[in-house]
């Protein structure tokens, strides 16, 4: 058997037990408990008793669901590899991670979405006089980082095609350039495809109504909505700088040892350099993203005296001491 293909295996097997451990663990009740507490910090709303057992229910389907998608994500991703000869480089398992990555975020749009468009009981609710758009739940900063993203990326992969194409001192005649191109290119394809498909998504979940019968859970109706669009304006940006991330490590790792001041070395450099410098970028945007000003923007958007209260309780230290989100106050989109 193939050492590479060996060790894709043990790689898959470790990772779907590793997730059905994690699967028997969140079902139980006190991690259960954690992650509402640690969603409710995130999201900014206080823990009202009378929903607690709904939210607590919403929470664990929302995770498990993230963690079955990451399983269903993990076997086609091994599955284009082995068949493609994709293995034989080792910055196309990165390849695998995009699959998870993507499953475990369709899976959880699809568990929100499904409440989102569940039938709703014709019993007195509250109703907005206009409805909240994207902007009231994603910050400008991450709808402008996905797209910029996928932008550079596009822009990346056309240079390296031209590179490749003019072939200076015919430093890829010895590059194996069908094996480093095509995970690059299917990843930059499927992120553009996201885009198309991630924007008609949350239109058609904007355009939905959210059947509530207090303020209290119209606020967390909001929170698990913009927890939903900001995974979805994401997917684009995480799947197209994956993409660049394996075009520009696998050419500078395939380059046989240029000789020293020529353009094989320049080329080398350039590419060991923005490999790094997008997953660098990457990483930074998903730290940002999950800073309490992302996460709570629909507060300051949707209601601003609960943002108010939440900002006086943090700059005294009182974490655990939340707002109430029940307040009559709120600003339309």
């Amino acid at each position: 058997m193939d050492p590479v293909l060996a060790v894709l295996a043990v790689f898959a097997a470790l990772m779907l037990a590793g997730l059905g451990i994690r699967l028997i663990y969140i079902a139980r009740a006190e991690p259960r408990k954690r992650m509402l507490h640690a969603y409710s910090q995130q999201v900014g709303l206080a823990l009202v008793p009378e929903i607690v057992p709904e939210l607590s229910t919403r929470i664990y389907r929302r995770e498990r669901a993230g963690v079955v998608g990451s399983m269903v994500g993990l076997v086609p991703g091994v599955a284009l590899l082995v068949l493609t000869d994709g293995s034989q480089n080792p910055w196309n398992g990165l390849v695998v991670l995009v699959a998870m990555t993507v499953g475990s975020t369709v899976a959880l749009i699809g568990n929100d979405s499904r409440s989102a468009f569940a039938p709703v009981a014709e019993v007195p609710r509250l109703a907005r006089s206009t409805s909240p758009g994207l902007a009231d739940y994603v910050t400008p900063l991450d709808r402008a980082f996905s797209l910029g993203l996928l932008g550079l990326a596009t822009l990346g992969y056309a240079t390296v095609l031209g590179v490749i194409a003019i072939n200076p001192e015919r430093v890829f005649d010895d590059v194996s350039v069908r094996t480093i191109l095509w995970p690059a290119g299917l990843l930059l394809a499927l992120a553009a495809a996201a885009s198309l498909v991630t924007w008609a998504a949350a239109n058609a979940l904007l355009g939905r109504g959210q059947p509530a019968g207090t303020y209290i859970q119209l606020a967390w109706s909001d929170a698990f909505r913009s927890t939903t669009l900001r995974s979805l304006v994401g997917i684009p940006g995480i799947i197209a700088a994956v993409s660049s991330c394996v075009l520009f490590l696998s050419l500078s790792e395939a380059i046989n040892r240029p000789a020293r001041g020529s353009i094989g070395e320049i080329l080398v450099g350039s590419f060991t350099i923005m490999g790094p410098v997008l997953f660098v970028a990457l990483l930074s945007w998903s730290l940002t993203s999950m800073r309490n000003r992302n996460t709570t923007h629909y507060l300051r958007r949707l209601w601003p005296e609960t943002a108010v209260e939440l900002d006086r309780h943090r700059a005294r230290g009182a974490v655990d001491d939340q707002p109430d989100a029940d307040n009559r106050t709120k600003t339309s989109a």
